[in-house]
């Protein structure tokens, strides 16, 4: 009963939404397993943010909302830094890192997109594979 995490979601696939909310709305739904919060649900809208600071450091961000709005849990909280959020086809839509609380909740989540993610690594460990089923341990 374990979801295999196998690859990221697309850049160009971000901006289309796999299903709808109750309202009509665009959305692809979410999950993560966070040490604090454990196993969420919540929904991506579809939306890429470029952030940048007085330095010209660029961040790519998506935002992740609450699973819906009578459901009053949280998709994150402190401490579900760096896990991964994923669709329900086990693709990593990206890592989480912060929130952004309103009240007493946590209303949004942001995270690091996948491919973007992946794409860093692989310049610093270009023979990286890091979907593989089997290891070789003379390699």
């Amino acid at each position: 009963m374990k979801l295999r995490l196998r690859g990221t979601v697309k850049r160009q696939d971000l901006s289309n939404p796999t299903s709808v909310d109750e309202f009509g709305n665009a959305r692809t739904i979410v999950g993560k397993y966070g040490s604090t919060t454990e196993l969420t649900w919540g929904h991506f809208v579809g939306v890429e943010a470029y952030l940048c600071d007085k330095f010209g450091h660029e961040s790519k961000e998506l935002a992740i909302y609450n699973s819906s709005k009578n459901d009053r849990s949280n998709f994150s909280a402190k401490g579900d830094s760096g896990a991964p959020i994923w669709n329900v086809k086990g693709e990593i839509l990206g890592f989480l890192h912060s929130g952004m609380p309103k009240g007493i909740s946590n209303h949004v989540t942001y995270a690091t997109p996948g491919w973007w993610y992946l794409e860093q690594l692989l310049k610093q460990f270009p023979n990286a594979n890091f979907w593989g089923e089997k290891w070789n341990l003379n390699a």
